[in-house]
């Protein structure tokens, strides 16, 4: 079969792969680049796709960034396959940093300072007894400080996107057009 491995790899090379890929992530995020400029439709709808996908990751319900993307994308319009790529922003490195900025955004919404004692002491005697009690202080400002927090991350991925994609695509066909006129002999 085709581009698939001769030896399939057990489930720890995966997993490393998957946090450190062996050819580098430059080459993972040029891979995934020239994917989404391949992709059929315009720049403004890859484009959104694209930011909705990332904006979506900010959400703190990890588990349903994908399907959340895809109905955000076909709802506004965007390209759903684009919008799947984007999730690829909420990542192990990133995380952290995105998960900080929509708690302490949502504290801040909430009119709430910043309180060492915020992180209830995690049992398992508490996470069995009440997860609303020992999960909530967590969740609501972080859910309530996803929205500002995915709205601005989807603007700041929507605009260089656009531009980029829709400079590729007329670069693209600029290069067809001349392939056909030498091609026809004029």
């Amino acid at each position: 079969i085709m581009f698939k491995r001769r030896r399939p790899l057990d489930s720890l090379s995966q997993f490393r792969e998957w946090i450190w890929p062996r050819a580098g992530w430059y080459r993972a995020t040029q891979y995934v680049w020239h994917r989404l400029l391949r992709l059929k439709g315009d720049g403004h709808s890859i484009a959104l796709g694209l930011a909705i996908g990332a904006g979506v990751s900010a959400s703190p319900f990890m588990g349903t960034h994908f399907v959340t993307a895809a109905l955000l994308a076909w709802f506004f319009g965007g390209n759903i396959i684009a919008s799947a790529i984007g999730t690829w922003v909420g990542n192990p490195f990133t995380f952290p940093f995105i998960w900080l900025s929509t708690f302490n955004t949502g504290n801040f919404l909430l009119g709430r300072g910043y309180d060492d004692n915020a992180f209830p002491v995690m049992s398992l005697e508490n996470i069995f007894l009440s997860p609303l009690e020992t999960f909530g202080p967590i969740i609501v400002p972080m859910t309530i400080g996803a929205l500002p927090v995915g709205v601005l991350i989807t603007i700041l991925t929507y605009i260089p996107t656009n531009i980029l994609i829709d400079f590729y695509k007329k670069k693209k066909a600029s290069r067809e057009v001349k392939k056909k006129n030498v091609k026809s002999g004029l």
